[in-house]
């Protein structure tokens, strides 16, 4: 008895038997950039084949876009970068992974199509990668990869993540040998005239990066109470200074030590006229000798 399937209506996708005897469906599917194009869908079965047919059919219907081809990694990860990063992300975040996007991951594999991106490719590419620069530029864009590869997945690009089936490569920590009290003491008593001595002992006494120093407020300051509030930091990008929000995002309030008290005290004093509330503690008005740049240049040494 014949089992022949009623024709598919308008828009439903049709199915047709191959001559290898597998079936295959085409479907008009929504792909990423907003336009239509013919999908074509294999089955070793007629039914298998419309199952997949009817998954098209519900993405179309959902709004999912559905690429008729695999993309190229020199189209996916500019469009990760600026629709899912930008947006997303710190500008320091953006401005790093811009950088591991220009400098390797496109030269060196931006031909590659994300289905077809491999294992060995990967190892491939972190190997030379490491011997070209070094182990921690490798394992740094190891990670971007990996990053932009679950985006991919998330959008269905990709059914898996090969960058997460490699090990990224190992770096060697460097030691570093801290100060001793005796060592410190003296750096403080050198730099006890310096205009960043305030500076130098909110970043040794309580511990604050060298962007939360510099992007302090008089309005995080409260002498009386004792205590300040970590929220911002001071960033640079390409040479251009900006504030942004700590790296937790949190507002921190830090009570003061008599060693910072004493400083900011006096490092108010010095000013002669009362700081605008919104004003920087490490503004250039207020370090008259050095601009943020170079003061920033200064707490890293």
């Amino acid at each position: 008895m014949s089992t022949q399937r009623k024709r598919n209506p308008n828009g439903a996708g049709t199915i047709t038997k191959r001559k290898d005897g597998r079936y295959q469906c085409a479907v008009y599917v929504l792909q990423p950039d907003g336009t239509r194009a013919r999908k074509f869908a294999y089955g070793k079965t007629w039914t298998e084949c419309d199952n997949k047919r009817r998954e098209l059919l519900a993405k179309g219907d959902g709004g999912i876009p559905v690429p008729t081809r695999s993309a190229k990694l020199s189209e996916w990860l500019p469009y990760w970068l600026d629709n899912v990063i930008r947006p997303n992300r710190k500008r320091t975040t953006y401005s790093k992974y811009a950088m591991h996007i220009r400098l390797y991951l496109l030269p060196m594999l931006g031909a590659k199509r994300l289905e077809s991106l491999s294992v060995r490719h990967l190892r491939t590419f972190l190997a030379e990668l490491a011997r070209k620069t070094t182990a921690a530029t490798a394992k740094e864009a190891h990670r971007v990869l990996r990053t932009a590869l679950t985006a991919a997945c998330r959008e269905e690009l990709v059914t898996r993540n090969v960058a997460s089936l490699v090990e990224a490569p190992k770096v060697n920590s460097r030691e570093t040998t801290p100060w001793s009290l005796d060592e410190t003491l003296r750096f403080l008593e050198k730099a006890r005239r310096d205009p960043l001595y305030a500076a130098f002992v909110l970043a040794i006494a309580m511990g604050l990066r060298r962007g939360e120093v510099l992007g302090l407020r008089w309005s995080d300051v409260d002498l009386d109470k004792r205590v300040i509030r970590v929220g911002n930091q001071v960033q640079r990008i390409g040479g251009e200074l900006y504030q942004d929000t700590t790296k937790t995002g949190k507002i921190r309030p830090v009570p003061l030590p008599l060693i910072c008290l004493a400083a900011l005290r006096w490092h108010r004093l010095r000013l002669a006229v009362a700081p605008a509330p919104n004003a920087l503690v490490s503004s250039v008005a207020l370090w008259p000798c050095r601009s943020p740049p170079q003061g920033g240049s200064s707490l890293s040494r």
